[in-house]
């Protein structure tokens, strides 16, 4: 069964790949897969937003987070775009194995499959 680490480049200027993300995740946990969603680069900038209960993706942010399926958000782009208190205060792990960054030779190691969106 597929073992999947979508790890999520794109910000808030292209809010159709949290989305797919979010719902690819799902889906492949449906399927009786195994999924995370890793936020990565600009993605880091979804989390402040992720904060306020009227976004239009919070909804699906909040059944992702409820399932496990977001595995954590980078310490070093957190950091720079000034989401780690987001991070936080949303519960997710900052994940800095990698130079302050997200491992991927961590994740295929686990025996994911890396898609990058």
């Amino acid at each position: 069964m597929a073992k999947l680490a979508l790890v999520l480049f794109a910000g808030p200027e292209m809010p159709c790949k949290l989305r797919h993300g979010l719902l690819f995740a799902r889906d492949t946990v449906d399927r009786g897969g195994e999924a995370t969603l890793i936020l990565e680069g600009n993605a880091a900038q979804w989390l402040p937003g992720m904060l306020d209960e009227g976004h239009t993706l919070r909804r699906f942010f909040d059944q992702a987070q409820a399932a496990g399926l977001i595995g954590g958000v980078c310490k070093g782009c957190a950091m720079q775009f000034e989401a780690v208190e987001a991070a936080e205060s949303l519960g997710l792990p900052l994940l800095g194995d990698a130079y302050g960054h997200v491992s991927l030779a961590l994740l295929a190691g686990q025996g994911y499959e890396i898609i990058v969106l």
